[in-house]
């Protein structure tokens, strides 16, 4: 007999891409679910949307077909294969409904509308032919998947095929038992029309859970929109509040996050300590003055849960002032330090920087700088070039 092909599983990939997409659309989503009473759900939803991906993408490509009798090696471990990808499948969708609906079981948990089977739902129904055909077929605890009350144990025995029950089961094995008194021999079969069908109205649950995220995203905005952000005469407290809000709006490190911990960082530097001199004093003292906005503005993108409102501006341009950066990233960097040094030489920016070496005051005496010249020259950024002369040696 020659092998007939399997109708494939028609599964729509694009599916699980989108349920990717919507979950990725906010930072704050997955900030939320980073820790939900000490638990990381955000983890257990990425593994389980990446085994999504694995199932959709693998499932048409594995290959079944049925035709011939007795043994085959190769078809039986393609067979595994195919059931154990369906279990996980299924086993994310169920895990996403976990995450995202507060532990409530998913709508599926009790149909019986598939494998028809009195006692059991189709999900416990699937997991004994995964049991048989893949995961458990040397130590089965029952015949069709009910457990008894007795240690009866049931053995499978090799996947085979036969013409006159093609049209019932794809595949079939027959199931030993460890009674003494039962001899009989009994077949045990796989439909996998019946399979795809349990995977595919499992898959599909992915809009419901799109849907479900949707309604969690404007929950959440809808809350915190709701309540108002506490206010404070004292700067350094207001950061230290906004940092709290922030966390809660939108995640640890998301947000507004970067700039929160850049104007704590600026406002807590007591620049006269230092003993510049007026000049570099004032710049920094102005630079202060004007970056009170942010903080302003800050407050009000999250009172309105608005989480693109508001950025530092960087207004040094040029390869010369990536490198001065890179410099008070990692505080070795030799040609950023070269370019650092050569503007104190000149006296842009104070001699004594040299010797505090501290490299979060070297970062903001530069942007205090490097704003008091866009602010004189009208320009938004500033290349080295625009303050100093370079002068490169004239390779040939």
């Amino acid at each position: 007999m020659m092998a007939k092909k399997l109708n494939k599983i028609n599964i729509n990939s694009d599916l699980i891409d989108a349920f990717r997409n919507k979950v990725n659309e906010t930072d704050f989503f997955s900030g939320k679910l980073k820790n939900v009473n000490g638990k990381n759900h955000w983890n257990l939803l990425c593994s389980a949307m990446d085994w999504i991906t694995v199932a959709s993408d693998g499932l048409p490509e594995i290959k079944l077909e049925i035709g011939g009798m007795g043994y085959n090696h190769l078809k039986t471990i393609n067979l595994m294969q195919y059931v154990i990808t369906v279990d996980v499948l299924v086993e994310s969708i169920i895990q996403l409904y976990r995450v995202l609906n507060s532990g409530e079981p998913y709508p599926l948990d009790d149909s019986k509308n598939i494998f028809c089977h009195e006692e059991l739902s189709d999900d416990k129904y699937f997991k004994h032919i995964r049991a048989v055909f893949s995961t458990h077929p040397v130590s089965l605890k029952s015949f069709d998947g009910v457990k008894r009350s007795n240690d009866e144990r049931y053995f499978a025995s090799w996947v085979s095929e036969m013409p006159d029950i093609v049209d019932e089961y794809d595949f079939y094995v027959f199931l030993y038992s460890n009674d003494p008194n039962k001899d009989s021999l009994n077949s045990f079969g796989i439909n996998l029309d019946k399979v795809n069908e349990f995977a595919l109205q499992r898959y599909e649950l992915l809009n419901d859970l799109i849907n479900r995220v949707d309604i969690i995203i404007k929950e959440h905005i809808t809350n915190y929109k709701e309540k108002s952000i506490p206010e404070s005469d004292d700067i350094i407290e207001q950061l230290s509040i906004l940092a709290e809000e922030n966390e809660k709006r939108f995640g640890k490190g998301y947000g507004y996050s970067y700039e929160i911990h850049y104007l704590q960082k600026l406002f807590i530097t007591e620049v006269e300590m230092y003993g510049f001199d007026e000049k570099f004093t004032a710049i920094l003292n102005d630079y202060k003055d004007y970056m009170i906005t942010g903080i302003n503005e800050i407050k009000r993108n999250l009172q309105t849960m608005s989480d693109h409102g508001y950025y530092i501006k960087h207004r040094a341009g040029g390869y010369e002032f990536e490198k001065i950066y890179t410099y008070f990233a990692d505080g070795n960097h030799p040609i950023g330090k070269e370019y650092f040094q050569g503007l104190i030489n000149l006296e842009k920016l104070p001699i004594k920087l040299i010797e505090l070496n501290d490299m979060q005051l070297n970062r903001l005496m530069m942007d205090a700088y490097l704003f008091s010249v866009c602010e004189e020259t009208g320009n938004e950024r500033i290349k080295l070039g625009d303050i100093v002369e370079l002068v490169y040696p004239n390779y040939k």
